[in-house]
């Protein structure tokens, strides 16, 4: 066993102390970094989980909500649809992946001008879906 003088445990507690108050601070300020994400005129409350767009809400279902902040939070990164289920139901699925397609559909009729011609949430033919990161630039 190691011993320390008095001198040398102050120390180690100050430095101890000021590591941990550090790590408090990053953690608080990680956090207040992403309770919102904006994107051309589409607000994303992450903390009360809500969508402003235009200055009006829009509902979104608790699926919907989890699958918009997770291409939000990853904006320009492709995601399949099999991994935005493994993602957003927290389990693997062997099944049928229409039912992503089917909420990715749903939020694109309530965010986009044109679900057609969507802005935000984009496909990328043959790999699955992003967020265009670029949205708050055209």
């Amino acid at each position: 066993m190691v011993s320390f003088s008095g001198d040398e445990e102050k120390l180690i507690d100050s430095v101890v102390s000021v590591l941990d108050s550090g790590r408090e601070k990053f953690t608080f300020q990680e956090v207040q970094l992403q309770s919102e994400i904006r994107y051309k005129d589409i607000i994303i409350d992450l903390n009360h989980r809500e969508i402003i767009r235009d200055n009006k809400k829009i509902e979104l279902t608790y699926t919907e909500f989890e699958i918009l902040q997770l291409l939000a939070k990853n904006p320009g990164r492709v995601f399949s649809k099999e991994q935005i289920y493994d993602m957003v139901w927290n389990e693997p699925y062997a099944g049928d992946y229409n039912i992503v397609m089917s909420h990715i559909s749903h939020i694109r009729e309530k965010i986009e001008d044109d679900p057609s011609r969507p802005v935000y949430i984009q496909t990328v033919w043959g790999v699955g879906y992003k967020f265009n990161g670029r949205a708050g630039s055209e």
